[in-house]
């Protein structure tokens, strides 16, 4: 049996399905998901782009990311909601953010990234393998 994840926005207008297992999960804590999520972290799974397909339009840009490479964000245009991401230091992947998951029990993270700029009130990573950057995937 195939594993599946759906999710999207808010409003519906962004969706998407991925099929297999996500190659990690974890949690983000650098600056820039810090910021972009107002929170102090983004949850992630990280698939093979052929393994996820991608509906509804789309808002994008990018800034430099913690690893100093490009980080791209995909939104929807009508609600706002980030809902997946690309990451430079990551070629060949897409990040669905795990809040955008329809169910949230799927989401199983194994690592924290970019702890370095953890905030001390931010204890979500608690018990994870934790990296101060970025591992190699």
């Amino acid at each position: 049996m195939t594993n599946i994840m759906t999710g999207g926005c808010v409003c519906g207008a962004l969706r998407y399905r991925a099929e297999g297992t996500p190659l990690v999960q974890g949690l983000c804590h650098c600056r820039t998901c810090q910021r972009v999520t107002g929170s102090g972290h983004v949850g992630f799974m990280a698939f093979p782009e052929q393994a996820v397909a991608i509906e509804g339009a789309q808002q994008v840009y990018s800034v430099i990311g913690g690893s100093g490479g490009m980080a791209t964000r995909h939104a929807c245009p009508a609600c706002g909601s980030l809902v997946f991401g690309r990451a430079q230091v990551m070629p060949g992947l897409v990040n669905l953010y795990a809040g955008s998951l329809d169910d949230f029990a799927q989401f199983k993270p194994e690592i924290a990234i970019f702890t370095r700029s953890r905030a001390a009130w931010d204890t979500s990573s608690s018990g994870l393998r934790c990296f101060e950057t970025v591992p190699a995937l």
